[in-house]
């Protein structure tokens, strides 16, 4: 059975940025102004940590209640115009072969869970999965190997953005293919088994025959 593996912010969504953007507007409201720039170094990354990061810095609110915080800030600009066009008619055409799909996201279950449905997407998934469920979140191999074992697919292609995702899907010995949105350099991108600049049906095709 085949499996497709998906990250979603800045992989299947344009959330990238206003995800950044959300962290920044949180912080100002105790006193603490962060750069665009180092926002990027969060991308990707288990929100746990950056939580942790900033709270030594200043008196946080706790993980879950700034998690809703974000939430709130980030539902304002949620809708489905904020999906990748090319990853919006993979994942369709990758449904209407009978391919399963899972969304793997380092974001908090509920928040990803709100995410894919205002983006009308969530019905496409067998399996959802956020960083919250899992002790290590990526650049860990852990939620990716929690989402295999559950839909238990035998040829499985990881698609990832960002460098702890991909090194979380190499980690599971798994294909990773890259998309490169622009934020992240050919290096930084370097890990994955192949990075494109638009995903195809065709690009999955080739590497689900090679597999």
């Amino acid at each position: 059975m085949y499996g497709i593996y998906w990250d979603c912010d800045g992989t299947l969504m344009d959330t990238e940025t206003s995800y950044g953007l959300a962290w920044k507007e949180h912080l100002k409201n105790f006193g603490l102004e962060i750069s665009e720039e180092e926002t990027r170094q969060w991308v990707g990354i288990d929100d746990r940590l950056v939580h942790s990061f900033y709270a030594k810095a200043v008196e946080l609110e706790n993980f879950d209640k700034t998690m809703r915080s974000l939430g709130k800030i980030i539902e304002g600009t949620l809708n489905e115009k904020l999906l990748f066009q090319d990853s919006k008619e993979v994942l369709a055409e990758a449904n209407n072969k009978g391919w399963v799909s899972a969304c793997v996201s380092a974001s908090p279950y509920e928040l990803l869970k709100n995410k894919l449905i205002k983006a009308n997407i969530f019905n496409y998934f067998s399996f959802v999965i956020g960083g919250d469920l899992v002790e290590r979140n990526k650049p860990y191999p852990d939620i990716y190997n929690k989402a295999m074992a559950e839909l238990q697919t035998t040829r499985n292609i990881i698609i990832e953005d960002s460098p702890p995702g991909i090194a979380s899907g190499k980690a599971t010995g798994s294909y990773v293919v890259a998309i490169d949105r622009g934020i992240f350099s050919e290096a930084e991108l370097s890990k994955a088994d192949v990075v494109v600049d638009t995903l195809t049906v065709e690009v999955l095709e080739s590497v689900f025959n090679t597999l």
